[in-house]
């Protein structure tokens, strides 16, 4: 019999800047619903940094692709 190679695992995949950004968001809401902000604010602000560079990368590879397209289109020019 051949061996299931199909791991599934339960949880959360974390594959983009986007994947990280909804979880941090998910945390971040729970800590305000649950008042615990103040309790908790080291943790938050730890948190909103780590969005804040998952925004920043999402906003790099948005950069990277508009530079390819300029620099295809001034080789084309040429």
């Amino acid at each position: 019999m051949g061996e299931n190679k199909n791991i599934r695992r339960r949880g959360i995949t974390l594959k983009t800047p986007e994947d990280a950004r909804k979880v941090l968001r998910r945390v971040i809401d729970r800590a305000f619903a649950e008042g615990v902000e103040l309790e908790a604010a080291g943790q938050i602000s730890a948190l909103m940094h780590c969005w804040l560079k998952a925004w920043e990368l999402d906003r790099l590879n948005e950069i990277e692709k508009r530079l390819n397209a300029l620099e295809k289109a001034a080789e084309a020019k040429r």
